[in-house]
């Protein structure tokens, strides 16, 4: 909830989400949840029984993508409470601190992170849990370590619940794996049931039926996976690809602070318009150092790669 609401005021460009809507007590609530479940081991602080993402492993302790959670929930307080003219809890800094703070769970030598303490490398997992730590969670980290979290985790993920497919493809498209992301992006379509093409949990209509966690993840894989979007509070990220077996992918309308923006993504390129928005405002597209003005309703043609969307009073137009 505290992501959703996170991404939701980044997204927007204004606090009202907490202000005017009442996030703001579920920040605070749950970051104080946080301090109140730690204890300290004499290095630092931990979480000791706990069910993981991961069904097949439950009453864990640490595991690192609870830990990993509760840090960004406690990191978002801090500045919430800042921008809001709050008073942090100190309780929270000392919690969160990189250094002495909450245990994320690390191997040194193979240079990944362990699912829960005493975790082995290998070993069978149900679902996406780790891998869900550059996505949708944004921990930093160096981007040998996200790789190895991604490629070694999906070689022991049991063929289970579809939502698990999507963040693996979303995984590999980061990686520019585009085979193996197309691979998994298609087994998701293994649960959809006949006739209404409803989700299922599992494939063969077993498991749940209707299954929205399934079709959230499909939706992610779409938007932050083949679309590549990313949520920041100074800019929205985008490294478009093309979805497996089209020619051309439209998305449209796609909302960022206030502005519209449609995109169109072919194999050879893609084009981005801005469509709506305050036209006293300069906003460009940029990628390593140059940037394109987005005027509204004029289409930029540009390569396809990694590029950051963002308000501009001051860019130089690229031809």
């Amino acid at each position: 909830a505290v992501v959703s609401t996170q991404s939701g005021h980044y997204g927007r460009g204004s606090w009202d989400i907490l202000t005017k809507d009442g996030a703001w007590d579920i920040v605070k609530e749950t970051a104080d949840y946080w301090v109140s479940r730690v204890e300290w081991d004499g290095s630092n602080f931990v979480i000791d029984h706990v069910m993981d993402p991961d069904e097949y492993h439950y009453n864990v302790n640490n595991s690192c993508f609870t830990n990993a959670a509760a840090r960004v929930n406690l990191l978002f307080a801090i500045e919430a409470a800042e921008k809001l003219g709050k008073i942090p809890d100190p309780r929270w800094e000392t919690v969160s601190q990189e250094k002495q703070g909450i245990k994320i769970p690390f191997d040194d030598k193979l240079r990944y992170h362990p699912e829960y303490d005493g975790y082995t490398q290998g070993t069978l997992i149900k679902q996406a849990s780790v891998v869900l730590l550059g996505y949708p969670l944004g921990v930093p980290m160096d981007p040998d370590v996200r790789r190895n979290d991604i490629i070694e985790y999906e070689k022991c993920t049991d063929r289970g619940p579809g939502m698990t497919y999507s963040m693996y493809s979303i995984g590999m498209l980061e990686l520019g794996q585009l085979d193996t992301a197309a691979e998994l992006f298609k087994v998701q379509f293994k649960n959809l049931r006949a006739p209404f093409r409803i989700w299922n949990e599992y494939p063969g209509a077993m498991g749940c039926t209707n299954f929205l966690t399934a079709v959230g993840g499909f939706l992610q894989s779409l938007l932050y996976g083949y679309l590549g979007a990313r949520v920041f509070e100074q800019f929205l990220q985008v490294n478009p690809n093309l979805l497996p077996d089209c020619s051309k992918v439209t998305y449209t309308g796609v909302s960022y602070r206030g502005e519209k923006f449609d995109f169109v993504i072919s194999a050879d390129g893609f084009k981005v318009c801005r469509t709506t928005g305050n036209a006293f405002e300069l906003w460009c597209i940029e990628k390593d150092g140059k940037k394109w003005p987005l005027v509204t309703n004029e289409i930029v043609s540009l390569d396809l790669g990694l590029y950051k969307i963002c308000n501009s009073n001051d860019y130089e137009i690229i031809y």
